[in-house]
């Protein structure tokens, strides 16, 4: 018994190492297929070095939200160029300068730009460079007037768009699982299509999605999109009061009328089998002997006259039959589009009272013929 548990005890041991060694090995190799980006210290064109240096981080920083790149930033920069011949290149700033900065950090991607102030207008510039091109592969230049504390929202729109194109390319799946059909969505503050839709590619990166329809709470949802891989995402949107009060007033009409409609039909063709029921069972019989020669003891004058009335009227409920049978299948036609089209009037029961306070319990106490009266009144 001891052998077996001590072999069992064995078996998990190495199956857990292999296991951990599998999850490191994969790890390793996420890592290893991020590019390397390194962030150089934003020139300061007289907005100040201290919020020079602070926008340097947070283009950084930015970068690093991405999630798929391996940024080296502004401190790690002067860290690994330990070199006095090496930190010299620190405050360079021409295109060869870069390539060797480049090459000692082993980045792929370069970023390197300024921060200024001319006039009341301010100027964020950033470009990236690859390192295996040699050369500029983008660049982005944004300008505005106001306030300086605008700078972290424009400096970190531009770390995004100095990478688009990268992000572009690895572009993931995006399947969108939305409770309501003909809601719009939007990434990143841009219509992309309405529900239902099969499936977006969205470029990689943090994504800001929004789900908007009239009479609905607009769902939001930043994401991480992964690069080249497959996202659902369930969204199940909620009605506001007004909306479901509408919905539920017209779902209930109709629906009111789906059933007064399957009601006439019903008793539309109960009327027309019924006459012809009647007129198979007392009426034909009588017209088969007339048909056929059979007058019962009578001559065919006589026949005729005796049953002429009654011919005559098996012919008029045959007609009021088939005009009762169609009229109902008309009606039971329109009682379907009622149920199916007119929309269950439960269907947004569970968000019923929504964000109302919950009635509390409440104790009475009143006198009584020969005391007291105790009352306790509670609402569910």
């Amino acid at each position: 018994m001891r052998r077996v548990i001590m072999v069992s005890s064995i078996f998990y041991l190495v199956m857990a190492m292999y296991l951990l060694t599998v999850s490191r090995k994969a790890e390793a190799a996420e890592t290893s297929t991020r590019s390397k980006i390194a962030v150089l210290d934003l020139q300061d064109q007289g907005v100040g070095s201290e919020v020079a240096s602070l926008l340097t981080g947070v283009v950084s920083t930015r970068l690093s939200e991405i999630g798929i790149f391996d940024v080296i930033s502004r401190d790690d920069v002067r860290n690994m160029l330990t070199h006095e011949q090496d930190k010299m290149l620190i405050g360079c700033s021409d295109a060869s300068c870069y390539v060797d900065i480049g090459g000692v950090l082993g980045a792929q991607y370069l970023i390197a730009g300024s921060v200024g102030l001319v006039g009341k207008k301010y100027v964020v510039g950033l470009q990236r460079i690859d390192m295996d091109k040699k050369k500029v592969e983008k660049r982005v230049d944004r300008q505005f007037d106001g306030s300086r504390e605008r700078l972290l929202q424009e400096v970190a729109h531009a770390s995004y768009k100095v990478v688009e194109d990268i992000l572009t390319a690895q572009s993931g799946t995006l399947l969108l699982s939305i409770s309501e059909a003909g809601a719009d969505i939007s990434i990143d503050g841009k219509n992309v299509g309405v529900s239902p839709v099969q499936r977006l590619s969205v470029p990689a990166g943090p994504r800001d999605i929004r789900v908007a329809k009239d009479g609905f709470i607009d769902w939001l949802r930043t994401e991480q999109i992964a690069p080249k891989g497959v996202q659902i995402l369930d969204v199940n949107m909620i009605p506001s009061a007004q909306f479901i009060q509408e919905y539920e007033q017209r779902a209930q009409s109709q629906r009111m009328w789906a059933w007064i409609t399957l009601g006439s039909a019903v008793a539309l063709e109960a009327v027309a089998i019924g006459l012809r029921t009647y007129t198979y069972l007392e009426i034909d019989p009588i017209e088969d002997d007339y048909n056929q020669g059979n007058y019962r003891g009578l001559t065919a004058e006589e026949f005729y006259q005796e049953y002429r009335d009654d011919m005559d009227r098996a012919e008029t409920m045959d007609i009021t039959a088939l005009t009762a049978g169609v009229v109902g299948l008309g009606v039971g036609v329109l009682s379907a589009y009622f149920f199916l089209e007119g929309g269950d009037p439960d269907r947004y029961q569970r968000f019923r009272g929504m964000g109302s306070e919950p009635a509390l319990p409440t104790v009475t106490l009143s006198p009584a013929t020969g005391g007291g009266l105790f009352s306790w009144h509670f609402q569910f």
